[in-house]
């Protein structure tokens, strides 16, 4: 998921009197993870009423902030709630104890889902925008220049995506090349920021990051960008989607729909959207699935 630059990062891209001072916080940053990120959200299968997220793409660890803000922007929708999973394996065993819901999902994860596991029940109704466009892609960088992309199977890569989507994604965007011999290390980290700021730093060999925060980089801090040598580039993802289980028979699914895409539209969405990465979202049309090949 593409990630903004927060002003807590805004002293260790600019100033380089302060490296040694950015390395250090980049470490704390790296080791220290608050509760929220490690607490599993007890969620009761009798909640009708919520949007489900679970994100491999996005190593995000302020559930509480999140929860807080959705939970907020909802209150006056209905009796809606948010609830978040940190966990691949307990937010899957809740979906398949579910026949109702709507979701919030990486598109990576749903095409999974449908595909390795047969949820042909699932639908995408919304898909996230940045400025417009509804998909990104991935760049895998290094500080120094690599002629041989062999020299770095085996290496350890900062990302903000779990283990498995980032190991899946180098190896997929690897094999365009070459054939993958030694699995990549994964150094998982908060946001793209710290990913980049890794590889500055030396504590991983590559990163795995969005485009777009590459260019966030280059246009903030131009000198720490040309240090950085891009390799390869993913295909085109889509951003994270909204799902429901067919058929939807609440109206109350289809309210929360109705509240989830009017988010641009209100100060609390708005701070929600940017949380997330996102800054709006667009309904899908049956062209738009066939233009982006969706299974749905």
């Amino acid at each position: 998921m593409l990630t903004y630059f927060d002003n807590w990062w805004w002293p260790k891209i600019i100033s380089i009197r302060r490296t040694t001072i950015g390395c250090a916080m980049l470490v704390l940053t790296l080791v220290s993870t608050p509760l929220s990120a490690t607490t599993s959200w007890e969620v009761g299968t009798s909640s009708q009423n919520a949007l489900f997220f679970y994100n491999p793409e996005s190593n995000l660890n302020d559930f509480r902030s999140l929860k807080m803000l959705f939970d907020r922007y909802l209150s006056d929708k209905g009796w809606y709630q948010f609830q978040p999973f940190n966990n691949k394996e307990t937010f899957e065993r809740f979906l398949a104890s579910r026949k109702n819901g709507v979701f919030l999902l990486s598109s990576w994860h749903y095409q999974n889902l449908v595909e390795q596991q047969g949820y042909y029940n699932l639908r995408p109704i919304l898909v996230g925008t940045i400025d417009g466009e509804l998909t990104y892609t991935k760049v895998l960088s290094t500080k120094k220049h690599i002629s041989n992309l062999k020299r770095l199977q085996g290496k350890r890569i900062a990302s903000a995506g779990n283990q498995d989507y980032t190991k899946q994604m180098l190896e997929n965007m690897v094999q365009q090349r070459q054939r993958v011999n030694r699995p990549f290390q994964v150094l998982t980290v908060p946001k793209d920021i710290d990913a980049l700021m890794s590889v500055l730093f030396g504590m991983a060999q590559g990163a795995l990051t969005a485009r777009n925060s590459l260019d966030t980089l280059a246009a903030l801090n131009p000198r720490k960008y040309r240090l950085l040598r891009q390799h390869l580039e993913s295909q085109p993802i889509l951003l994270p989607m909204v799902v429901v289980y067919e058929p939807v028979a609440r109206f109350s699914t289809e309210k929360l729909l109705d509240a989830i895409e009017n988010m641009p539209n209100n100060a609390t969405g708005q701070a929600i959207l940017g949380m997330l990465g996102l800054n709006g979202w667009k309904k899908l049309t049956p062209m738009d699935r066939r233009r982006l090949g969706l299974s749905r």
